[in-house]
């Protein structure tokens, strides 16, 4: 069976947090644009029919979204963005889901849209509190280690496997 990933940067370089040691963020800055936004649902249609039309089945087709933060583009972008591709997939494939995310907008509708499509979740955390509170800012200044942990705890209630 043939393995296809697709990595998606669904809110451009976006990000609710001002990590000290972000790469990306000064990569973002020296570009011509800086950002592109939350990507807009005719492109995102456009990305999956352009994977299901370049496809035979059988095949596995896997999702990975990071950032900048992809949870930025909203709830509702990977609602329409997982329903869409089920529906092109149209059973013919099996599909994977995996985000690469700092967790601060993880709530349990987000963990309800983790468990129904069965995502990885990748969630940021750095060593221990000191650290993580020193290195991993939010855009006020301040620590986000007990946030994160809180979005960690709402997936594993809700049973949405993470690393």
């Amino acid at each position: 069976m043939k393995y296809f990933s697709i990595l998606i940067k669904p809110a451009s370089s976006l990000c609710n947090m001002r990590c000290k040691y972000c790469f990306y963020a000064d990569v973002a800055d020296n570009r011509q644009v800086p950002s592109y936004g939350v990507m807009q649902e005719e492109t995102a249609k456009a990305l999956i029919d352009r994977v299901f039309d370049y496809l035979q089945p059988p095949a596995t087709v896997s999702f990975a979204f990071q950032g900048g933060e992809p949870t930025l583009a909203g709830l509702e972008f990977f609602r329409r963005f997982t329903e869409y591709a089920a529906q092109r997939a149209n059973g013919r494939y099996e599909l994977q889901y995996s985000i690469q995310t700092n967790g601060l907008l993880i709530d349990e509708d987000w963990c309800s849209l983790f468990s129904q499509y069965r995502f990885l979740v990748g969630i940021s955390l750095d060593a221990e509190p000191s650290i993580h509170d020193f290195c991993r800012v939010d855009a006020q200044g301040k620590g986000t280690w007990n946030r994160v942990r809180q979005a960690i705890r709402l997936l594993d209630h809700a049973g949405v496997p993470y690393n």
